[in-house]
């Protein structure tokens, strides 16, 4: 499997926040998801934690959680360092490669599972795969929370998610930037997988095949939470979570 490289990453970096539809909400409704009190203890894990902004907003919120970031980029692990310096050892960051799987055997008693835009690099066959060794390493009432491009089923939905990521990433480049500056970024570096699929390092599949292989691995509550501009977050439960 081609992999992310190094120059997407820095491209990433300085512009993720404006090439990610809504990320602010993103982080908002995931933190309403993750399966536990606010005060308890527990163990989260982000598969592809990039600069770690998904983390810090979890151990902001959750005073008494611990976390694991894995990425496979050092610049990515560079950023999410500095960002998460100040949580001492309340955080560990590790480079892995996503699609070697072997990572997950060294996990155990994980409260939750978080993935933002990592798991479309993976096959089909590979996510199926991932979503069941995910389970297994789940307390029971854990969670799997998946936010990620979603491969479209018709010509005529690409098209829509193709004009619809535009819209957002020219929107929230008038509101950071005060311009069209980041929006032209990302036309020229035909970001927009919608318009220039580029199917030798991403490899979305369909909202509803990931939702099946969800419910085939045995996860409970599975559902989709959250969807804009081909970006969705959905996921699932190991058994009954602490709220029910």
């Amino acid at each position: 499997m081609e992999t992310w490289n190094e120059n997407s990453s820095s491209i990433f970096v300085d512009y993720g926040e404006m090439f990610t539809p809504r990320r602010t909400e993103i982080a908002e409704i995931m933190l309403q998801l993750i399966p536990i009190r606010h005060e308890k203890p527990f163990l989260v894990v982000d598969i592809g934690c990039g600069t770690g902004w998904l983390l810090e907003a979890v151990l902001q919120h959750f005073p008494s959680a611990t976390a694991i970031g894995l990425d496979g980029s050092p610049v990515m692990l560079g950023r999410a360092t500095e960002r998460l310096s100040r949580f001492g050892n309340r955080v560990s960051l590790r480079a892995f490669r996503l699609e070697n799987n072997d990572w997950v055997n060294n996990l155990s008693d994980v409260t939750c599972f978080l993935s933002t835009l990592a798991i479309h690099h993976l096959y089909g066959h590979q996510k199926h795969r991932l979503f069941v060794s995910l389970k297994e390493r789940l307390i029971n009432g854990g969670g799997l929370l998946i936010t990620d491009l979603i491969m479209p089923t018709s010509a005529i939905e690409r098209r829509y998610l193709s004009t619809s990521w535009d819209a957002a990433v020219r929107s929230q480049s008038l509101a950071i930037h005060g311009d069209l500056s980041g929006f032209r970024r990302f036309q020229s570096e035909e970001w927009n997988y919608f318009t220039f699929p580029d199917d030798v390092v991403d490899h979305p599949s369909s909202l509803l095949d990931q939702l099946n292989w969800l419910k085939g691995a045995g996860y409970s509550g599975v559902d989709v939470f959250w969807m804009l501009a081909g970006h969705a977050i959905f996921g699932g439960y190991k058994g009954t979570t602490e709220s029910e």
